[in-house]
């Protein structure tokens, strides 16, 4: 097992950091990655975001996707809500658990209520999950035709595939757990060369609706000869305007 720190600054007065705990085999490995954001918007108003996201590939191919998001403004919690994406032979299978108050998500989830307290993220709620019970949502599901060879996630593309990319610019498919709508997205990862330290830097480029479609967002990561990530930056770009952020590695335990 291996687990990995990063921490940085984003737009709006953000702080940010990241954990990456990577377990498995070659051939059968899960990623779990967390984040937390916290900063203001208008330089004022305090709002915080979660971000859980454990994937398991086998043989190169995603058969489960697990997602926990957070989100809280002004101390008020808005959204939580816990998504598990099973491969089938139709696709990738979502469940649901979600709730908007603490009573409601009891009434409604209570074999699961011990993880609405935002102090539980990072705590492993999926052995809790069946009890929940979470509710089917085919509305979620990415089907087989979208369910292309070397699909992944944002998250663990990130923080953790993009340090075996090879030195070429490829089309990576990447699935966007939760999304109702453009949920696969194919994002063009570049190899920008080596640079002086001798890391490689790698840049993503993606257009979205939820982003802009305009508008070209970009991630960038530098990427050191034994496999580990320097140093990520961001530029998210949308119709609401732009956010940049830029984290830097604290230190690994473990083997990559």
């Amino acid at each position: 097992m291996e687990s990995c720190t990063y921490a940085g600054t984003t737009s709006y007065d953000g702080q940010v950091s990241v954990q990456t705990i990577a377990s498995g085999a070659t051939n059968d490995r899960t990623v779990d990655v967390l984040a937390r954001v916290r900063a203001r918007s208008f330089g004022l108003l305090p709002w915080r975001y979660w971000a859980e996201e454990i994937g398991t590939w086998r043989d190169g191919a995603m058969t489960r996707v697990a997602v926990n998001n957070r989100y809280e403004f002004s101390g008020r919690i808005l959204r939580q809500n816990w998504d598990v994406f099973t491969a089938s032979e139709k696709g990738l299978m979502a469940r649901r658990v979600q709730g908007k108050t603490e009573a409601d998500f009891e009434r409604q989830h209570p074999g699961f209520v011990s993880h609405w307290d935002p102090s539980s993220f990072g705590v492993p709620w999926l052995p809790d999950y069946p009890k929940a019970p979470p509710e089917r949502r085919a509305d979620l599901d990415l089907p087989k035709a979208e369910v292309a060879p070397g699909l992944g996630s944002p998250l663990a593309l990130a923080f953790y595939w993009v340090r075996w990319a090879p030195p070429e610019t490829r089309p990576v498919p990447i699935f966007l757990p939760g999304f109702k709508h453009d949920a696969r997205v194919d994002v063009s990862v570049s190899y920008l060369g080596t640079e002086g330290d001798g890391s490689r830097h790698f840049r993503t480029a993606v257009r979205h609706p939820q982003l802009s479609e305009d508008q070209t967002s970009t991630g960038d990561a530098w990427v050191t000869a034994d496999h580990r990530l320097a140093r990520v930056a961001f530029d998210a770009r949308g119709a609401r305007g732009t956010a940049h952020g830029e984290l830097q590695l604290d230190g690994c335990d473990g083997s990559p």
